[in-house]
């Protein structure tokens, strides 16, 4: 198992039907492009320490190979095409789940 966390930043605020379209996109990663075996979405609660850095997705897949048949899967490739038409900057963390990272299992 793996886990990919990418951080997203926007030259302003999205207004909320930008928001709303973001959440839609990213709702149906699991139905229409799979490989995903954990998948969650949220925004900053404190607006603070997160150098303009508002949204987070954390997902996790089963192995390495899932997570590059997402990065390259059409949907995942809009989506990148639909962040960078909103000028987003991102940040991303791929690490495994092993022994010596998982420390509060489930």
């Amino acid at each position: 198992m793996l886990q990919h966390v990418v951080l997203f930043r926007f030259p302003a605020p999205l207004d909320e039907a930008t928001d709303r379209e973001m959440r839609a996109a990213i709702a149906a990663f699991p139905e229409r492009i799979g490989e995903l075996t954990r998948l969650r979405f949220g925004t900053d609660l404190t607006g603070g320490r997160t150098d303009g850095y508002g949204y987070l997705l954390f997902s996790e897949f089963p192995d390495e190979a899932a997570l590059q048949r997402y990065r390259v899967h059409p949907v995942h490739e809009d989506f990148l095409d639909w962040l960078a038409a909103h000028e987003a900057t991102l940040l991303g963390f791929d690490y495994d789940l092993d022994d010596t990272t998982v420390l509060m299992p489930e």
